[in-house]
């Protein structure tokens, strides 16, 4: 149907014309035609004749007479362009979307399949900052799409509950002194990051037998039994509800809840570090400076063999992170014997069930079958996930089912920064972050800056709106506005937020999708159920630029389906969002004459289907009143 159907008869039509290869895409000027064939071009390596003259003998020999959608066909410059029936194409644009509803632009193509995205996955010992949201909303917008194509789509979220990390948090409760109960109006994830990881950090880093605490600590944690470990899981439970009470704000839902520990205590490192020996990609080393230490072996890898081989089992016994990833990655590739059992941990706010690992867990949900693997990890972690992908291969496992996903770090603008509370050096002008020294940008404190604002706007402009009302909406531009934010850029550029941009009513932003939404649902609102998806003439430009962009939806779903890229979507909502404002400008609707006044409610209400659609798969909130 649509542009598919559209591409489909240009098909047909260069095949009764000889073109075994049609070879048809979208034109980016319309003023050429719908699409257009490069076969012309193909055709002239094998036949040495010029593309030009193959195109017009093609376009000579093609008779559109009893085509549908297409009018005419020209040759220029090697090209043969196909243009449209509009009276017919659009109607079948209208009908197409109106008949699919909310799966309009979904192929199925993932029917039958699993995929795995693990996303998030911050320490739990501190509240998430903007870089870590950047991680969520970008996994929750992958995880949205595949679902949207038909993927059985099942969403990780890794908790590192081991390590040096953790062991920093346990010695400040344990060792300073520190209570389990936070300061009045602090939640437990900040109080646990601000104050007790950064002092013990300090103070760890200074008293030699605090450090020696903390590599006790470590080791208890690790073996799985002990008070520091019945703390330690009492600590990751409280931080992790606090985490995802951020996430759930920014629209992520989860699946399961994985605890590194649980890596361990099930045994998926044993089994694989036995498989690793017998594959002879590991070795003991006798001397030198990791003498004691079991590494894996990169000596086959081209560029990993260049820094030296890696450290999986230390020589006090405890396993390297990267050693738990390659275990965990195998685990999620179906290739352990070893299986978790779950509990319930919470619900996300679509009542969905989230599970977590659990020693005295129930419930059994099986992994295996995906066709592919994602992590949602940032570009600092390339190195190690490269070394998973190559342990992966030694393994005997198709290393190309797993992918990491990687994006750049976040930064704030030196303004917003100290607009909440920060003191950034003269010379910053963006500010980074650091968990270690204390110095990040939550996502809660930002977003609450930002719904302040947006609820300031609303009041002003609805001053008889409850305040229940102006809070949740002011909430959800707060979210628009961050989300959209966070995922319209390339993944591999820094990207720096900053507020008065990211808020502003025009251009590329949260709030102008949804201003754009409540607009076209106000025109709907005033007009009755009187649309007809039949043009009473040839529509007007106008009304073909806002058609011809709705149409591309389903075309731009597959070639995410390939490039797996967010950016083009995000894209797209944007242009659709402006082509809509144009039109609204510019072609009268309400107060048109009866047959075009149809027409156009049709195009507004497929408009409102179709931007619905894109708004959902960007996470974006939808605001029927703006």
């Amino acid at each position: 149907m649509g542009l598919r159907r559209f591409i489909a008869e240009a098909e047909r039509l260069l095949r009764s014309a000889g073109v075994q290869e049609p070879l048809v895409q979208v034109n980016r000027d319309p003023g050429f035609g719908e699409v257009s064939s490069t076969a012309a071009f193909q055709l002239a390596k094998s036949l040495g004749r010029s593309p030009k003259l193959i195109a017009e003998e093609i376009a000579a020999r093609i008779d559109v007479s009893k085509s549908d959608l297409i009018s005419a066909v020209e040759a220029i410059n090697g090209y043969v362009n196909f243009k449209a029936n509009w009276m017919e194409y659009s109607r079948v644009i209208l009908e197409e979307i109106l008949s699919s509803g909310e799966r309009y632009g979904s192929s199925g193509a993932g029917t039958g399949k699993r995929i795995i995205i693990e996303h998030t996955s911050v320490n739990p010992n501190k509240p998430l900052h903007v870089g870590h949201a950047r991680n969520v909303c970008i996994g929750d917008t992958l995880a949205r799409l595949y679902r949207f194509l038909g993927y059985d789509v099942l969403v990780l979220n890794y908790i590192d509950d081991s390590g040096t990390q953790m062991a920093d948090v346990i010695l400040g409760f344990m060792e300073l002194g520190y209570s389990l109960d936070p300061p009045a109006e602090m939640r437990f994830d900040e109080y646990c990051g601000d104050v007790v990881y950064v002092e013990s950090v300090r103070r760890a880093e200074s008293d030699p037998s605090l450090a020696e605490k903390r590599r006790q600590i470590t080791r208890e944690i690790e073996s799985g039994s002990g008070k520091a470990f019945e703390l330690n899981s009492m600590i990751v439970r409280r931080v992790l509800m606090d985490q995802l009470k951020t996430c759930w704000r920014l629209g992520a839902r989860y699946d399961l809840l994985n605890m590194e520990s649980d890596i361990l205590a099930y045994g998926l490192w044993d089994e694989v570090f036995e498989k690793l020996r017998a594959a002879g990609a590991v070795y003991f080393a006798d001397s030198g400076p990791k003498a004691g230490c079991w590494l894996l072996d990169l000596s086959g890898h081209p560029v990993l063999s260049k820094e030296g081989d890696e450290v999986l089992i230390k020589s006090d016994g405890t396993t390297t992170y990267i050693a738990r990833d390659i275990a965990y990655a195998a685990w999620k590739l179906g290739a352990s014997s070893k299986d978790f059992s779950y509990e319930v941990f919470g619900e996300n706010p679509d009542g969905s069930r989230i599970y977590a690992t659990s020693m005295s867990g129930g419930a059994r949900i099986p992994i295996s079958g995906a066709v592919k693997v994602i992590n949602v990890i940032d570009v600092r972690q390339r190195r190690p996930q490269e070394i998973v992908r190559y342990a992966l291969g030694l393994l005997g496992l198709d290393a190309t089912k797993y992918v990491h996903y990687g994006y750049e770090v976040v930064a704030l603008s030196r303004k917003d920064a100290e607009r909440l509370g920060y003191s950034p050096e003269p010379s910053q002008k963006v500010v980074h972050m650091s968990g270690r020294r204390g110095l990040y940008i939550k996502v809660d404190q930002l977003l609450n800056m930002l719904r302040e604002r947006a609820m300031k706007e609303v009041r002003e402009r609805h001053p008889d709106w409850s305040d229940d009302m102006i809070f949740e909406t002011g909430e959800k531009i707060a979210v628009a506005a961050l989300r959209y934010a966070l995922i319209r850029q390339d993944i591999d550029k820094l990207i720096v937020i900053d507020t008065d941009e990211i808020m502003r009513l025009e251009g590329a932003t949260g709030p102008y999708l949804q201003y754009t939404y409540a607009r076209a649902l106000r025109i709907l609102e005033k007009a009755g159920s009187e649309f007809s998806t039949a043009p009473p003439s040839e529509p007007g430009e106008h009304e073909k630029t806002l058609l011809r962009k709705m149409a591309y939806l389903p075309i731009l779903l597959d070639e995410f389906h390939s490039s797996m890229l967010i950016k083009p979507i995000a894209d797209y909502a944007y242009e659709l969002a402006s082509e809509f404002n144009i039109f609204y400008e510019n072609v009268p609707v309400l107060r048109a004459e009866h047959g075009e006044r149809a027409f156009r409610l049709a195009i507004v209400k497929s408009f409102v289907t179709v931007f619905s659609i894109v708004l959902d798969l960007l996470g974006i909130p939808r605001l029927d009143f703006m």
